[in-house]
C-alpha cells in the first residue's frame, strides 16, 4: 500500500504539499458520503489524476493487491449479513479502493520530506503532541516500505536455502528474523537522531512560506464542493 514517491513536473507536482495533504483528506470525506453515482464520478476523477501524475500501472497493482482478501471478506460479509444485492455488497469496496488510489496518488506527487514537513505544519495548533505524530508518521512512512522488501528478501533466503515451513512455524521463521533486522534499524534510527542533536521541541523546519493563490484557489473551490455536499447529504 505505500507506493514510492517518483520526480516529476506536473501540476500535481507543483501543488504545496499541505494543499494536496488537506484535498486528500476532503476526498476521503467524498467517497464515505458518496452514492453510486457520485463514486462513478469520483473514479473518472481517480482516473484523470493518475493519468496527469503519470503513474505507472504496476504501481497501482502493489498498492491494491495487499488488500485483495480484505476486500473479498467485506464484499461476501455485506453480501450475506446484509443483503442487498451485488452492486450492494460492492459499493463499500469500491470505496476501499478509491481511498487507496487517491493515497497512492498523494504518494507518489509527494516526497516523504514534504509530507512530514506538511503533517508537522498542519497539527501545529496541537503543540508538541502534534510534531511528535507528525514524526511517528514520517517515521513509519520511511521505515514499513524497507521492512516490507526485508519481508521478500527473507522469504527468497529461506527458500533458496530450500526452507518452506507453513503454518505457525513458517510464521515464527519469517517474523524472528523480521523483527531483528526491525530492531537493528530502529537502533541505527535513535543514533542518528541522536548524532543530529534532535530533541521534542524543535521546531525550524516549519514552512515559513504562503500557499499560493492557486492553493487557495483549489482549497476554496474544493471547500464549496464539500459543503454543498454535506448540506444534500443531511437534507437527504
Amino acid at each position: 500500500m505505500f507506493a514510492t514517491y517518483r520526480k516529476g513536473n506536473s501540476l500535481l507536482y507543483r501543488i504545496d504539499p499541505r494543499t494536496k495533504l488537506l484535498l486528500t483528506a476532503g476526498t476521503g470525506i467524498l467517497v464515505y458520503l458518496a452514492d453510486p453515482l457520485g463514486l462513478w464520478m469520483l473514479s473518472v476523477a481517480t482516473v484523470l489524476l493518475i493519468r496527469v501524475a503519470d503513474i505507472p500501472a504496476s504501481s497501482l497493482v502493489k498498492g491494491i493487491r495487499p488488500m485483495a482478501v480484505f476486500f473479498a471478506l467485506i464484499f461476501l460479509a455485506h453480501l450475506l449479513m446484509q443483503g442487498g444485492g451485488v452492486v450492494a455488497a460492492a459499493i463499500p469496496v469500491a470505496r476501499f479502493i478509491l481511498l487507496i488510489l487517491f493515497t497512492t496518488v498523494l504518494l507518489h506527487t509527494t516526497s516523504q520530506s514534504e509530507l512530514k514537513t506538511a503533517l508537522v505544519f498542519l497539527m501545529k495548533p496541537l503543540g508538541g503532541f502534534g510534531r511528535e505524530l507528525a514524526f511517528m508518521v514520517g517515521v513509519a512512512m520511511a521505515l514499513i516500505p524497507g521492512l516490507m522488501r526485508d519481508k521478500e528478501t527473507i522469504a527468497r533466503a529461506q527458500m533458496a536455502r530450500g526452507c518452506k515451513p507453513t503454518g505457525l512455524w513458517g510464521f515464527v521463521a519469517l517474523i524472528v528474523p523480521l523483527l531483528r533486522r526491525s530492531f537493528k534499524k530502529a537502533d541505527e534510527l535513535s543514533d542518528a537522531l541522536e548524532s543530529r542533536c534532535y530533541h521534542r521541541d524543535r521546531e525550524y523546519y516549519y514552512y515559513g512560506g504562503a500557499l499560493s493563490g492557486k492553493d487557495y484557489l483549489l482549497l476554496g473551490g474544493f471547500g464549496a464542493v464539500l459543503v454543498l455536499v454535506l448540506v444534500l447529504w443531511v437534507s437527504v
